[in-house]
């Protein structure tokens, strides 16, 4: 018995085989496609910063990453003692319930409260996940934050008025009492500057300055490190711009102009290319170049980003995908007004050379016309030609012959030709 199951395996793989090597046709689905013209690159992302003293495990940071603050304006405290900050935090999140509480109170009860609290829930589990999966942790956060707080409140706005009533009670009293024994000795840290807030220290805010960074060469760039000692509660990020510098290879820089914009693509830490202006290239080292690029935007989203991976796209074309092998040359009949063939002298139908591909027809091949957009080593980004597609007086045909995503084209073939009939 196994003898013969053993056989009969053999015998499938061996007609699969042979049928897969003396099909005659192959084919394959085209689809749309971006390609790109780009370079990687490593570099850092340089602001103007400045380090605000302080530091330690006695820190609470009352900013988020990224917020606007004014001159004066407190971004942390700093504790005398582990647990004047533990007493702290706790007094925050009670009288972060004792608002959601309050909140809960004011709503009228019934089906419409109800599907409003629904809503937040499931518009805050949405952001949530959406965050996570992004790697955006501070987004997670704040959305954590108002999941939290909607389920809280979705808890206690239906529970009956008794309940919640002597809820907040009991929160008031626990927050009173915290309150009078708090320490007061309590260290404020205030902004010198209005400007953004950042809870990041790493030791570049001196070393890499936006003016810093323009005198540059190949050498003092590999030669920068962060400063040894660091230490501060945060930083305060100023003006409205940013640069990030990269050491390019020179014949990629010379692709690039001063003043000139380019996209650029965060490997991680930004979801989104970004039109950055080339601002400025240094001069060439061991077939290097420094170049630094410079923007206006999303400041207060970059304010986490350091040392980055990117990319420099110099351009992309966005078509149809197919191999390579699937691009011929073949002859297509010229038709009149009245989609006929026009013939020569000798009554032959004219045709045409074009480029294209052929796909799938039914249970032929048909020749689609196609404008090459962009070639790489193993696929090629098509679009129909139109000035092709014109020799077709009727529409229902023109349409007939348009390559179109999802097509099957036929890459390999022993012999292939308009109107073949395929078996």
């Amino acid at each position: 018995m196994l003898a013969a199951i053993f056989l009969t395996v053999l015998v499938y793989f061996a007609v699969s085989t042979a049928a897969y090597f003396t099909d005659p046709y192959t084919t394959t689905v085209a689809y749309s496609f971006v390609g790109e013209d780009a370079v990687t690159v490593s570099g850092y992302v340089v602001r103007d910063e400045e380090v605000l003293p302080g530091g330690g495990e006695l820190v609470y940071s009352s900013r988020s990453e990224g917020e606007r603050v004014g001159r004066g304006g407190t971004v942390a405290l700093v504790y005398p003692s582990a647990q004047a900050l533990s007493d702290a935090n706790t007094l925050r999140d009670l009288t972060g319930q004792l608002e959601q509480l309050r909140y809960a109170s004011s709503l009228a009860s019934g089906s419409r409260a109800s599907a409003h609290l629904d809503d937040e829930i499931s518009g805050a589990l949405v952001e949530f996940h959406s965050a996570l999966a992004e790697d955006r942790l501070t987004a997670a956060g704040e959305s954590g934050r108002s999941l939290r707080s909607a389920v809280l409140r979705r808890s206690y706005a239906f529970s009956g008025a008794g309940d919640l009533e002597a809820s907040i009670a009991s929160l008031q009293e626990r927050i009173s009492a915290l309150s009078a024994s708090a320490e007061t000795d309590v260290v404020r840290v205030s902004a010198p500057s209005a400007g953004l807030f950042s809870g990041l220290v790493d030791g570049y805010e001196t070393v890499l300055t936006p003016s810093s960074i323009l005198e540059l060469d190949p050498a003092g760039y590999r030669a920068v490190i962060p400063e040894g000692d660091v230490s501060g509660v945060g930083r305060m990020v100023y003006g409205t711009g940013w640069s990030f510098v990269a050491l390019m290879r020179s014949e990629d820089a010379r692709r690039l102009q001063e003043g000139g914009p380019v996209r650029l693509r965060f490997q991680t830490g930004l979801d989104r290319d970004l039109t950055v202006t080339v601002e400025h290239i240094s001069a060439e080292d061991g077939g290097r170049r420094v170049v630094v690029f410079s923007s206006e935007k999303y400041l207060n989203l970059t304010t986490l980003l350091r040392r980055q991976n990117a990319q420099i796209i110099f351009d992309s074309h966005d078509g149809i995908r197919v191999p390579r092998s699937a691009v011929r040359v073949g002859t297509q009949e010229i038709m009149d007004e009245n989609g006929q063939p026009l013939l020569d002298s000798q009554g032959n139908p004219k045709t045409q050379s074009v480029t294209g591909v052929y796909c799938l027809w039914g249970d032929t091949a048909r020749l689609k016309p196609v404008t090459v957009l962009w070639q790489e080593d193993e696929y090629i980004l098509v679009a129909p030609d139109e000035e092709a597609l014109s020799a077709f007086s009727s529409e229902r045909t023109r349409e007939g012959r348009r390559l179109r995503a999802g097509d099957q084209v036929i890459t390999a073939a022993a012999e292939v030709y308009d109107g073949k009939v395929i078996q």
